[in-house]
């Protein structure tokens, strides 16, 4: 029954070439479109979610409220992970790192700015599940003045050379720091990205004592069974314990009367799968998602493949005196209504397939150019999931499903009598429920359309808005804080080439901050 289906489908979609490649062209573009789009969310929910252990760990971060003033960090205290490690049972084990932008380093006469350098624990390969290439994940960021870098670092650096043992120059300083191991380049949808990762004991600020100051990113890793509730009570025992001791000594009165002027300062945490998308913190390693823009993504996607749908059911039913008298001459010899339901569902789930076959074609040649818009660096590589895959075939029975339920429905309806009487063409052009999908088709199609529109005038309008200064040639020089107190001379050299209008110096590019601090008046 099946193979027969087939065979009358394929010699009806070879018959009517014309209307074939209509209805093939239209479900190609929709699917390959809302394909596009469900790897880019399918991308955005898999962040951080390749570590083994990655539903258990948590980031600590630092918040509270000062004169009314809320803050809410990324970051925490350099002593919160020893203080947690020791006296949280809950928790497994906990990792630090900080971070250093755009850090220079050189290898003879190979200068290169790297913009991610983490400075973490001797733990860090432990922790994560960052692959390592070369060198002993254990030992690798133990002691002073050790490195791992990257393999595109490596290559940058030394070539076709073994990196391992290898002396790089760090810092303007030129401090000479070893090579100990190459780690594979942190993946794209990972949360924490980075360069090169230095030895904690390398930098003097992991070994602080203060909680009144964060520089830190903390995570920690907590049993399978753990009461998050008490770990957080527990945290909050810590902050009253050793922030508040501190905050009396700063403040000259008790921390108790500090919470009752309104104030606040406290640690909270998150879980790492929940950062990308539902974090919204300041001093977040990179810039986050939105949980807000995948729902309006995957209802983009839903409407794309319903008004491909929809054209399809519209083409078909189109055509409907072409078909009725098939229908007709079907019903009058025997044929039952069901099994005509399905041969009108085989063929358009054999359009659905052939469309689906050539949106994967549309897909490998716009799959750079999506990248280059969306910001993503979506591969091939995901077409050959598993996981992937059935849902691609799920996907298209899905479609085909649809766009074949209404004609199916509506043209096996037919009275045999009727038809064959030529009485059933007047009832074409009154359907209710075809103007009716028109009508949504448009709607939609051009809401999609106003839509891009806003969008593309929001974002010219950010390019293109007056920001209160002039930008053209103005160049930003970086690791000028290695002048320190030569900054002023070397702005006076500047001064005096023509080339050069005028030249300022700040601790950072506005709106940023490199820190922020407390104030409060003298005497209080």
């Amino acid at each position: 029954m099946i193979r027969n289906y087939l065979k009358t489908a394929m010699r009806i979609m070879l018959r009517q070439k014309g209307y074939s490649f209509i209805n093939i062209a239209g479900l190609s573009l929709g699917i390959a479109a809302t394909l596009l789009i469900i790897l880019y969310v399918v991308d955005e929910l898999s962040y951080d979610r390749f570590h083994t252990n990655a539903t258990n760990i948590y980031r600590i971060g630092f918040k509270g409220r000062l004169q009314g003033n809320d803050f809410n960090m990324a970051t925490s205290p350099a002593p919160v992970a020893e203080a947690v490690s020791r006296e949280i049972p809950e928790v497994k084990s906990v990792v630090r790192f900080g971070l250093w932008r755009t850090s220079p380093f050189s290898f003879q006469d190979k200068n290169f700015t790297e913009q991610f350098v983490l400075v973490a624990d001797s733990n860090f390969f432990q922790f994560f599940n960052f692959k390592l290439l070369a060198g002993d994940p254990v030992t690798a960021l133990k002691g002073t003045n050790k490195i791992v870098i990257t393999q595109s670092a490596a290559t940058r650096y030394f070539g076709e050379d073994d990196p391992i043992g290898q002396i790089l120059l760090r810092g303007s300083e030129k401090k000479a720091t070893v090579v100990t191991g190459v780690v594979e380049d942190a993946p794209p949808n990972s949360h924490i990205k980075y360069d090169m990762i230095l030895s904690g004991e390398t930098w003097d600020y992991m070994k602080d004592v203060q909680w009144t100051s964060n520089n830190l990113y903390t995570y920690f890793l907590a049993q399978k069974d753990a009461d998050l509730k008490n770990i957080k009570s527990q945290l909050n025992m810590l902050v009253e314990k050793n922030m508040g001791a501190e905050l009396e000594k700063f403040i000259g009165y008790s921390f108790k009367e500090f919470l009752a002027q309104g104030n606040d300062v406290g640690l909270s945490f998150q879980p790492m799968v929940d950062i990308h998308l539902n974090s919204n913190l300041s001093e977040e390693i990179t810039p986050n998602g939105n949980l807000q823009y995948i729902y309006i993504f995957i209802a983009i996607a839903i409407f794309i493949t319903l008004i491909a749908c929809i054209n399809f059911m519209n083409l078909s039913t189109a055509r409907s005196a072409n078909r009725a008298k098939e229908v007709g001459v079907r019903k009058s010899i025997g044929a039952f209504r069901s099994k005509l339901i399905g041969q009108f569902i085989s063929e358009s789930m054999i359009y659905s397939f052939i469309s689906t076959a050539l949106a994967m074609l549309l897909i490998i040649v716009l799959i750079n150019p999506f990248n280059n818009l969306s910001g993503k660096y979506l591969t091939l590589s995901l077409l050959t999931n598993p996981t992937i895959v059935i849902g691609i075939v799920l996907f298209a029975l899905l479609v085909g499903l649809i766009a074949g339920s209404y004609p199916a429905f509506y043209l096996t309806a037919f009275k045999p009598s009727e038809v064959l009487k030529g009485k059933i063409r007047s009832g074409f052009k009154n359907s209710k429920l075809r103007n009716s999908l028109v009508v949504f088709q448009f709607v939609i199609s051009i809401a999609l359309i106003l839509g891009s529109l806003v969008v593309y005038q929001q974002l010219k309008f950010m390019q293109e808005k007056n920001m209160g200064f002039d930008k053209e040639n103005v160049v930003r020089l970086l690791h000028t804080w290695s002048l320190d107190k030569n900054g002023k001379a070397f702005k006076n050299e500047l001064a005096q080439h023509p080339e050069f209008k005028n030249a300022s110096f700040a601790s950072n590019l506005p709106p940023n901050i490199m820190w922020s601090n407390a104030w409060r008046k003298g005497g209080t």
